[in-house]
């Protein structure tokens, strides 16, 4: 298994590009001036921001909300890679020194790994996007809770008939 480790973190983006229905989903890295995209699925970017926002608050960590805000601010939106790397299979995250957030990204595929290393600010600014992202799918039937389409869809509580 090879480890790549790309040290501290410039930038920290998760986010999708497509629409609602047929999004694919990647979290960004960028160290040492390189953009690193991972292909990932809805539900990892759903998990990362749920359970790093839990980590950081059971943690304690002293994190400064402005930063925060202007990281958020500044654009955390992902762009369509080129060449994207490694399809995310599995993630840790462990707290270093109450101060950094270190991440590892690995590949059953490839057998691949990344380590990077990001703030609590650049954590908390992606977390914070990230669930904006996966909040922003398609609205869910009330009935049967199903993802719907913009023209709606067939719902199986309603024995298939068109709501």
């Amino acid at each position: 298994m090879a480890m790549k480790d790309l040290g501290p973190a410039e930038r920290f983006a998760a986010g999708a590009i497509g629409e609602p229905g047929s999004r694919f989903f990647f979290i960004e890295v960028t160290a040492n001036a390189i953009v690193h995209s991972f292909p990932c699925e809805k539900s990892q970017v759903a998990d990362l921001a749920e359970r790093g926002l839990q980590l950081l608050a059971a943690a304690g960590l002293n994190i400064d909300e402005a930063a925060v805000e202007h990281l958020v601010a500044s654009g955390l939106e992902i762009s369509d890679p080129e060449s994207p790397a490694f399809r995310i299979s599995t993630i840790a995250i462990a707290i270093v020194a109450n101060e950094f957030i270190t991440l590892v990204f690995g590949s059953e595929e490839a057998e691949d790994e990344v380590r990077f290393i990001v703030t609590a600010e650049q954590f908390r600014a992606m977390a914070l996007m990230a669930a904006k992202v996966v909040a922003s799918g398609r609205p869910i039937c009330p009935r049967c809770q199903l993802p719907m389409n913009p023209e709606g869809h067939r719902c199986p509580s309603s024995n298939g008939h068109h709501i």
